[in-house]
């Protein structure tokens, strides 16, 4: 693959020691929690003083986020740089003060990803998804390709119609990566998580159909179709350390005969041994052949892990919603296979985006859901007897829409989001508006949005878009633009 430089001579760019917040993974950690605990710069009082930094164009649409490493050293310069893949194939490395494109690798391949990279901080390297079924692993710092143990690693057989759509995700030692098919949902294809432990690059196979099979499904191999894990999150792993790492997969629709002596996990929640070696437990709404029959995946976002809750008779919980608008409260201990959901709760609409929690001064965990033109927000209470239930908490109206709702994210007591035009910040306790960058004084905004969704870190909001372009939003104080013309690349 050709590397593009900016800086050929001088740009022989090594990790430095992480002292600022990285943002390594989809959703801040591998749990997901879309939560940066970090930040500090930003904060109610200021964010309404944030402005467009600067944004570039890739050339092609990034339908995912991009992922960013505080510190990289160049020379006698520590860099924060942003790492974003294109529907293409192409991941890009951005400097994040000036936007300058540092390099970029391109896979080729028959269709499309919409993934996100993740970084393994305690090795200096970057995972990337390609379009020809592979994950690879690179130099974060010069974008060259790093091959052996293991990698680049295989994750489909059948690229022409099952498709790398969920972020990759890293944990226990392991590279997560789920596969799904393309829109329209066309056979062959097999929802399934694969496992690369990093330390000799041996890769385990779960299949969410014929899961009694151990490798890679073949474009025959099982009779059963579909049951795609494409929720934007993917693969989510435990942060409790009592549950030693365990993995949830959210499947879509396909056949679910678990309960007559089969091995198809269609429309389900499955939880998986940290090296997918063993199926642990698992959830399925009571009326998933209604779900499969209608296309209305269960899977369409995944599993959202509650902060633990020491006063109530389940202290571990998670969230998982769904196409058909039902928010389900489920005991991470005991899933309860069929219909084992402790609560029930209606949403506005379908849920297509990954959820962000949160848990405030007072110990309150919140849940913040984006629809198409909507952010919800709920609580977890337990009463007296220990008890739990989810409640609403408040509704903010978007001043867009996106196509299947925006993916928000918490920082410093604020929630962001991405919607059609603009990228809004409000209040996590009552929904204020507190910034659009649609706003007279922002500078300029964002495109459409499909599965984008920004990021925040150390005082900095990045997110692309529709039309192609990755834009920076920054504070005053925190660069260059008083003294320098702004610049748009």
């Amino acid at each position: 693959m050709k590397l593009l430089f900016a800086f050929a001579a001088l740009w022989c760019l090594t990790l430095a020691p992480v002292r600022s917040t990285d943002w390594p993974t989809f959703g801040f950690d591998s749990a997901r929690s879309s939560y940066n605990s970090a930040e500090k710069v930003l904060s109610k009082a200021n964010v309404a003083q944030l402005h467009e930094l600067w944004q570039i164009s890739l050339g092609n649409v990034a339908d995912s986020t991009p992922i960013l490493l505080a510190h990289v050293h160049a020379g006698s310069q520590n860099l924060a740089v942003l790492f974003q893949t294109t529907k293409g194939g192409t991941t890009y490395a951005v400097e994040a003060k000036s936007g300058t494109i540092l390099w970029k690798y391109a896979t080729s391949g028959p269709g499309i990803t919409t993934s996100t990279p993740v970084a393994d901080m305690s090795r200096g390297v970057l995972f990337v998804p390609g379009v020809d079924g592979y994950v690879h692993e690179l130099n974060p710092a010069t974008g060259a390709e790093l091959t052996g143990t293991g990698f680049p690693a295989q994750i489909t057989l059948i690229p022409n119609s099952e498709k790398d759509a969920s972020s990759l995700n890293l944990a226990n030692g392991y590279l997560y990566a789920t596969t799904s098919g393309y829109i329209g949902d066309a056979p062959p294809y097999d929802g399934h998580v694969v496992a690369v432990r990093l330390k000799d690059g041996k890769t385990t196979v779960f299949n969410s159909l014929c899961s009694n099979l151990k490798s890679l499904p073949t474009a025959s191999s099982c009779p059963e179709q579909r049951s795609g894990i494409w929720a934007r999150s993917g693969a989510v792993v435990d942060p409790d350390p009592s549950m030693q790492g365990r993995v949830y997969a959210s499947t879509g629709n396909g056949e679910f005969n678990a309960t007559r002596g089969g091995e198809d996990y269609g429309d389900s929640i499955l939880s998986l041994k940290r090296n997918l070696s063993q199926l642990l437990d698992y959830y399925t709404p009571g009326d998933n052949r209604k779900l499969d029959d209608d296309d209305v995946d269960l899977g369409s976002t995944a599993a959202v892990m509650l902060p633990t809750q020491p006063n109530s008779a389940t202290p571990l919980m998670m969230v998982q919603a769904g196409k058909d608008g039902k928010l389900r409260l489920l005991d991470r201990t005991h899933l309860g296979g069929i219909n084992g959901e402790m609560q029930k709760v209606t949403l506005p609409d379908g849920v297509w985006s990954a959820p962000a929690v949160w848990t405030d001064s007072s110990g309150t965990a919140h849940v913040y859901i984006g629809f198409s033109n909507s952010l919800q927000s709920y609580v977890l209470e337990t009463n007296s007897s220990g008890v739990s239930r989810i409640h609403a908490r408040w509704s903010a109206a978007l001043s867009g829409t996106s196509q299947e709702g925006t993916s928000p994210v918490v920082a410093n007591g604020m929630v962001f989001v991405a919607t059609g035009g603009a990228i809004e910040a409000f209040d996590a306790m009552n929904g204020k508006l507190l910034w659009s960058s649609a706003q007279s004084g922002s500078g300029g905004s964002i495109g459409a949005i499909h599965w984008q969704s920004p990021i925040v870190v150390d005082g900095s909001v990045y997110c692309s878009d529709e039309n192609g372009n990755l834009t920076a939003y920054a504070l005053p104080a925190s660069q260059a633009r008083k003294r320098n013309p702004r610049q748009r690349r």
